[in-house]
């Protein structure tokens, strides 16, 4: 028997899609663990996610995106050390993946379709300090 994050990897392979949960654009569920660390929770379907949308979670929006937007969004997560749930259980337990694995994990699969809005060079990670584009004196 294959264990819960192999299932969840293979079935979001098929779509190139995750479901998630968003309370308003933007702002997506979350949960912590006993130590307080953050996750994000993510389903391998549109029927899972929504059925977990009850509880703290009433009235938050069903929405999928796309490997190449969640691609963009771990790196974000990975540095806000934000870890991802894979389809977290009603009883609280969960199967976390930490988002920098997961990015990795993805790379391959990212068709870079998506683009942030005002970031032309989103993946330049490199801090030029002040003054970078001063002339030299």
């Amino acid at each position: 028997m294959e264990n819960k994050l192999e299932l969840f990897l293979k079935a979001i392979l098929e779509t190139r899609k995750v479901w998630l949960l968003e309370a308003k654009e933007g702002f997506f569920a979350m949960l912590e663990d006993g130590d307080g660390e953050p996750y994000i929770p993510l389903w391998e379907s549109e029927a899972l996610a929504a059925e977990s949308a009850q509880g703290d979670w009433e009235g938050y929006t069903v929405t999928d995106m796309g490997f190449s937007e969640l691609q963009q969004w771990l790196k974000e997560l990975a540095a806000d050390e934000i870890d991802i749930a894979v389809s977290p259980e009603k009883e609280g337990e969960i199967t976390a993946i930490p988002s920098y694995k997961f990015r990795n994990w993805l790379k391959p699969y990212d068709d870079h379709s998506y683009k942030e809005k005002d970031d032309e060079e989103a993946d330049d990670d490199f801090d030029y300090g002040d003054g970078w584009a001063q002339p030299w004196s």
